[in-house]
């Protein structure tokens, strides 16, 4: 069960699929093995197999199981209103993303209705120490947890004390915004989702094309943000 498991977790943030071999060397398991495994997960819907390339990908019993989560009553149901309302006005990608141990993993979103947009497949992890959304993230949780965080997961060479400034910015504004952090052009403008026990939950965050993140434009969704997560969260 333990290994199956490995293997279906090797998919996430995968969009062209994994062969065989891809996945034998992300599990640490030989090639017999991983055909066994992915042999039982095909037979019961969880991946499939591309006859042309030979590669698997995700089936639909692993969709099915996504939809029963995101239609549970909990966090991404009861945020899609607002991040409905958010897209709207901001006319740009609404995303919720919550933290996984040292990652962030989107979990929700609304997609803008404009041409050039920011796309992020559901699921997909991100680190921490990038992007607005991870920033805010990392500013919420405790004090010990951060530095085991940074201690453990930032690259060489790394600004640390830039970042622990930026940090210390977001809990201060309440919001963070990014510029180019994780991938070139795209901007984004995040803000905590605090539950009515006082916990930071989730963050909600609003990205595209930095040419459209204009001063203005994110003086406006810096607003909106914070606005829409204190929605949310009263809902929690």
């Amino acid at each position: 069960m333990e290994r199956a498991l490995d293997v279906l977790l090797c998919f996430a943030g995968e969009r062209g699929g994994l062969g065989v071999t891809q996945i034998a060397a992300k599990v640490g398991l030989y090639k017999s093995t991983v055909h066994r495994i992915l042999a039982a997960l095909e037979s019961r819907g969880f991946v499939r197999r591309d006859e042309a390339t030979g590669r698997y990908h995700l089936g639909l019993k692993a969709l099915e199981l996504a939809q029963v989560y995101l239609s549970s009553g909990d966090l991404p149901t009861i945020a899609l209103g607002e991040m409905l309302q958010l897209r709207d006005l901001a006319q740009e990608t609404v995303s919720l993303y919550v933290r996984d141990g040292a990652e962030r993993v989107r979990v929700q979103r609304a997609e803008g209705p404009l041409t050039v947009r920011r796309v992020v497949g559901l699921g997909e992890r991100l680190p921490l120490y990038l992007g607005a959304s991870g920033k805010i993230l990392l500013a919420w949780c405790s004090p010990v947890e951060r530095e085991r965080i940074l201690d453990e997961q930032l690259p060489p060479g790394f600004d640390r004390a830039a970042l622990e400034a930026r940090l210390k910015q977001a809990r201060e504004q309440g919001w963070a915004l990014s510029h180019e952090e994780r991938e070139e052009g795209v901007a984004s403008v995040a803000a905590p989702i605090i539950d009515r026990a006082g916990r930071c939950v989730a963050a909600l965050a609003i990205s595209g094309p930095v040419s459209r993140f204009t001063d203005d434009r994110v003086a406006l969704f810096s607003r909106a943000v914070q606005k829409a997560a204190n929605a949310i969260g009263m809902k929690l």
